[in-house]
């Protein structure tokens, strides 16, 4: 054990889940997973940080990976002197849950994080217009990025890093503002402390924090700056791809000294949305009220006549770019077309 946590309330304990565990028994103690690995945790409960395990029975119940606790979620068990753990019996319902769909043949869900009440989406700025530059801010990214925040119910907010290699932030952000009206854009640099307080009203005692975002942007960094020490290893960017090495290899609860909570996720060069047509379609309002009236209800926008959409795009109505970002946000994790919007008017060919 290390030392006690000051209360519950101040690792994200509130009325939702202590109405759960009122449910459940008085004998039974709450703790939040801080570490997952596998069927094993690092759980924090009051009387401070210890190691937990499945309960015996719940061990074989928890078949689905998406139904097993994650780091941020609440579980309910007992301790045991004889293993010095904490048997977990209960995960609590989640309030929030960031979820991707996993890498591989069979599509299933994964949790990401739980219980996050903020989501950053980082991205970060290159230098010039090198292939980094390109690759790193990517709108179509993300775009996809935010569609699994909202999905989460958490609120999203956009966290350009590395602004310090560009001489105008703005010219780059701007249009980012623009393009996701109504979410909040941070610019941040972790190397020189640049706009981390602009933070400052994600991070309040009590709430959660997730980032997320491709590899290479400088999460890890970033989270040592707000940590104040060097929790998470770093990495470089290739120069040839702008891929990231994965410094970040686990998903891990941290405390800031501000009391705020903060979860790094590993880099993903790839996020796959677990069954989004409604998600792929928020931010693409105008696209799906175009392919509404296209003649045939299963228009693909390809060859077909009367598509409202390849009009549009010829008589400008719709950008080739706007209809670019919409066909990536819908494009699979395997590399494969996700469905294109529905047209509204059936007919008989």
């Amino acid at each position: 054990m290390t030392e006690p946590i000051r209360t519950l309330e101040a690792i994200g304990f509130d009325a939702h889940f202590r109405s759960q565990l009122a449910t459940l028994g008085d004998d039974l103690v709450p703790a939040r997973i801080a570490i997952a690995h596998g069927e094993s945790y690092i759980a924090w409960t009051e009387r401070g940080s210890c190691k937990a395990i499945l309960a015996g029975s719940r061990a074989t119940d928890w078949k689905e990976a998406i139904d097993r606790p994650q780091v941020g979620d609440w579980v309910a068990g007992t301790h045991s002197e004889s293993l010095a753990a904490l048997l977990v019996g209960h995960l609590l319902e989640r309030r929030t849950c960031l979820i991707r769909q996993a890498s591989g043949k069979r599509p299933e869900p994964q949790v990401i994080a739980a219980n996050v009440d903020v989501v950053g989406i980082v991205s970060a700025f290159g230098e010039g217009k090198s292939a980094r530059d390109r690759r790193l801010i990517n709108e179509p990214r993300v775009r996809r990025f935010l569609a699994v925040a909202e999905q989460s119910r958490a609120q999203p907010i956009l966290i350009i890093n590395k602004i310090d290699l560009s001489a105008d932030p703005r010219a780059v952000t701007d249009p980012f503002a623009q393009s996701f009206p109504g979410v909040p854009v941070v610019l941040t640099s972790a190397v020189s402390g640049l706009g981390l307080d602009a933070l400052g009203p994600w991070l309040p005692p009590g709430k959660t924090l997730a980032l997320i975002g491709m590899s290479g942007v400088g999460k890890s960094t970033l989270v040592n700056a707000l940590v104040g020490r060097a929790t998470q290893r770093t990495g470089e960017v290739r120069e040839s791809d702008a891929r990231g090495r994965h410094t970040t290899t686990h998903r891990e609860l941290i405390i800031l000294e501000s009391g705020a909570l903060l979860i790094d996720t590993p880099g993903m060069r790839e996020l796959g949305l677990w069954e989004t047509e409604t998600e792929v379609d928020k931010g693409f309002e105008d696209v799906v009220a175009i392919a509404a009236s296209c003649r045939f209800g299963d228009c693909r926008h390809v060859t077909e006549p009367g598509c409202a959409i390849r009009q549009a795009l010829e008589t400008g109505g719709l950008s080739p770019e706007r209809w670019t970002s919409y066909q990536k946000q819908g494009q699979r994790s395997d590399g494969s077309r996700g469905r294109a919007p529905r047209g509204g008017r059936r007919s008989t060919r």
